[in-house]
């Protein structure tokens, strides 16, 4: 006879026991899947509600089931998958098998007819961007994690407004969460009585995190003008000037790259595929979808000689691609390894790959901001700063603001660039671009700016860490804690 006071324990230990199958079955990191179990039994109420909010990875089944087929459609419309292996010739192993193997999980090859720009000053970002709007005659795309509707940004969405209303096919696909001042703001409006159509990405509600877990993020950031010209990078839609004045941070230190080529179609299928997911009504299953305009290419392709492969990255795909990329491309490093990154939380691969890099001779060095805007961030990054420095690390931390440019340079050979922080949450939550570069005047371009930013950096001498309070490092191993819950 069970009595009405064992009920509530029963329930905690079927429903416990339950997930924790679900756990095993997932066949987690070991570390990750005993941190959900001892929550779930520590916590009879919150370890569950926690586990289903938080735990899975899932974007829901629909989207991964039609992911795949969504971007190989746009793939063969734009031509822009296939077999071709002439670029490959001039990329050193182990990089061009690390390439195929790439191809293989994405669908994307590498592209070699590609010009490029390097842009770091916000102002010419926000410039150029809206000059290229004014020239669009057939699309505007844009898909942003964060779009603040403020300072310089404003003119840029007046150009989409004008562009909209001259008869341009004009989209903005940002990210619910991110860009929540963008929607409560006028500027929805305005846009849409222009034409502009206008998507939240990964809306967020109470209901909707039954069907999928409802911290999951849009990190993208990409314009695309007429399929000529496309700009990626670690760029919001934001004045740097202005946005989060109130951290006390400085302003935020940004790279973009202004494309040309063929790399502008592989991005173009990105964008269709993630607005095609969001956008209300859109009839994708049926037979076939339902495509956004494959309108012609204006003028002619640059003689741009870059070679570049696009890798999207997140729960929408089958494997943690990038995250598989960036640690086989340290592991294989044999002279140098930069890292910027203003999020640095490694997990224990990523840990391993710098500092056995660094104790076979191979220079590493990792650049970070003195401050972040999270406290929370700013300890758990700090954790694994012992073990680096042991090893013979060099860490550097800028100071001339929050340095949010996200790179990854191994030798002369390998340049991967995109939203990418160096942290769980972007390795395996959020939806990611990386554009992987074999170029090295790629390489050599933006080793150039990361020597500014050395420039402005103090590095971090070994002894004078290692005589760092007990408070701090007793805060630094707590967030580290909570890494791997996510």
């Amino acid at each position: 006879m069970i009595s009405h006071g064992s009920i509530p324990l029963l329930a905690h230990i079927v429903l416990a026991g339950g997930l924790t199958l679900r756990i095993l079955y997932r066949k987690l990191e070991v570390n990750t899947a005993l941190a959900w179990i001892v929550m779930l039994v520590a916590m009879p109420i919150a370890g569950p509600v926690l586990y289903l909010l938080f735990g899975d990875r899932s974007l829901g089944g629909r989207r991964l089931k039609l992911g795949r087929r969504i971007r190989t459609f746009y793939q063969n419309a734009y031509g822009v998958g296939g077999a071709d292996e002439a670029p490959l010739q001039s990329i050193p192993e182990p990089f061009a098998s690390l390439a195929r193997s790439m191809t293989v999980e994405s669908g994307f090859p590498v592209l070699a007819r590609n010009g490029y720009a390097i842009l770091t000053d916000p102002g010419e970002i926000l410039d150029r961007m809206r000059r290229d709007i004014d020239a669009a005659q057939t699309s505007c795309r844009l898909e942003f994690y964060i779009v603040e509707p403020s300072g310089r940004v404003e003119a840029v969405l007046e150009a989409v407004r004008k562009a909209a209303a001259r008869g341009v096919s004009c989209q903005i696909l940002a990210d619910d969460y991110g860009s929540k001042r963008f929607f409560r703001s006028p500027w929805p409006r305005r846009l849409s009585a222009a034409g502009v159509s206008i998507v939240r990405s990964l809306p967020v509600g109470v209901l909707k995190s039954v069907s999928k877990r409802s911290d999951l993020r849009n990190h993208r950031k990409l314009l695309i003008c007429d399929r000529t010209v496309a700009y990626a990078g670690s760029f919001n839609l934001v004045d740097p000037a202005l946005f989060k004045s109130d951290r006390h941070v400085g302003s935020w230190i940004d790279v973009m790259m202004r494309i040309e080529g063929e790399m502008v179609d592989a991005l173009t299928c990105v964008f269709n595929a993630d607005f095609l997911f969001e956008q209300k009504g859109a009839d994708l299953g049926g037979a076939l979808l339902r495509p956004l305009p494959l309108e012609a290419q204006k003028g002619r392709r640059p003689r741009g000689s870059a070679l570049m492969q696009l890798l999207p990255s997140g729960p929408e795909m089958p494997h943690p691609t990038i995250h598989g990329f960036i640690v086989a491309a340290i592991f294989n490093a044999r002279r140098r390894v930069r890292v910027v990154t203003p999020y640095f939380i490694p997990d224990q691969a990523v840990l391993l790959a710098l500092t056995s890099a660094a104790r076979r001779g191979v220079r590493v060095q990792i650049i970070v901001p003195e401050r972040l805007d999270t406290r929370i961030g700013q300890y758990a990054s700090q954790a694994s700063y012992d073990d680096l420095l042991a090893a013979g690390v060099d860490i550097r931390r800028f100071t001339g603001g929050l340095l949010h440019t996200k790179a990854v340079l191994v030798d002369d050979d390998i340049t991967i660039f995109g939203t990418v922080n160096m942290d769980l949450r972007s390795f395996y939550l959020n939806l990611e671009l990386s554009l992987i570069m074999y170029d090295p005047r790629i390489n050599n371009a933006l080793g150039a700016v990361l020597d500014a930013y050395v420039g402005r950096s103090d590095v971090i001498d070994p002894d004078a860490w290692a005589a760092r309070g007990s408070t701090q490092r007793f805060l630094e191993n707590l967030m580290r804690l909570a890494a791997p819950l996510l």
